[in-house]
């Protein structure tokens, strides 16, 4: 438990610091959101494009597909303010060597590189895109009971936690590959499958991206729970998929982490 405290208070001090640096460089800040606001806006007239031909695809009509695609911007947002900041300069760590210093610190690598920095930005952009999702479950006149809100919170972060795992993973590769932040590029295509509807995936792209890959899950899940409530056997895959594959990427970070070489060496 004091563990677990301690990196919490850490976290929080972090936290604070990238709040003020955000209020230090407020143009960084309204640039941030200006362009990640413009591109869910981007979606979200695709999407209105799309409904003007068609009723309804693989089942989802017009404001069931703006709740899923508004889910996922927030998942998204979420993950960009948190996570991900720490997550792609760990290339740069690596081969200027200054992994070192975090290596001295103590706290666990893994929690020390995925917080290591945070961005305050992207949190408006959620905040727009919980508005969206509200403003399209009323269009739909659907009310989600309390358990359905509590339950859509927590496949939010179940969400994450896949997010989470597939860029951990993909970062890993720095301990082999010296430019790896080519494979960033990988990531940012490959998360597109999840503003995608499950129904709408057939063959082995809807096996890999549910079982190995649960990326169909981590906005279809929660929306789909606002819209016609709890499913169980999605809601069990999901479970068991993200936390499977956040083990097995915690796994293969720790692997490599074993082969770096310190600058000092």
């Amino acid at each position: 438990m004091a563990s677990a405290l301690h990196l919490l208070r850490l976290w929080l001090i972090q936290l604070r610091y990238a709040a003020v640096r955000e209020l230090a460089f407020r143009a960084n800040f309204f640039v941030w959101v200006v362009v990640e606001l413009s591109w869910f806006v981007l979606q979200l007239a695709f999407v209105g494009v799309v409904y003007q031909h068609v009723e309804s695809i693989a089942g989802w009509n017009r404001n069931e597909m703006i709740v899923l695609v508004a889910t996922n911007q927030f998942v998204q947002q979420i993950f960009t303010a948190f996570l991900m900041p720490g997550l792609v300069k760990l290339p740069e760590l690596v081969r200027t060597g200054n992994l070192d210093f975090l290596l001295l610190k103590p706290a666990p690598p893994q929690f020390l590189v995925s917080t290591s920095s945070l961005e305050i930005g992207p949190l408006a952009n959620a905040g727009i895109a919980l508005v969206v999702v509200l403003s399209a479950l009323h269009s739909l006149g659907v009310t989600p009971s309390l358990l359905a809100i509590l339950a859509y919170l927590i496949f939010v972060l179940a969400g994450l936690l896949v997010h989470y795992a597939l860029l951990l993973a993909l970062v890993s590769l720095t301990f082999w590959i010296v430019q790896a932040e080519s494979v960033l590029l990988g990531y940012y295509s490959i998360f597109q499958v999840a503003r995608l509807p499950r129904e709408a995936a057939t063959g082995w792209f809807r096996v890999i991206f549910t079982f190995a890959i649960p990326l169909l899950l981590v906005a279809n899940v929660p929306a789909t729970t606002l819209i016609w409530g709890l499913q169980p056997g999605p809601i069990l895959i999901f479970f068991l998929t993200c936390i499977s594959t956040a083990t097995l990427a915690s796994f293969f970070f720790q692997f490599g982490l074993r082969r770096y070489q310190s600058a000092s060496s």
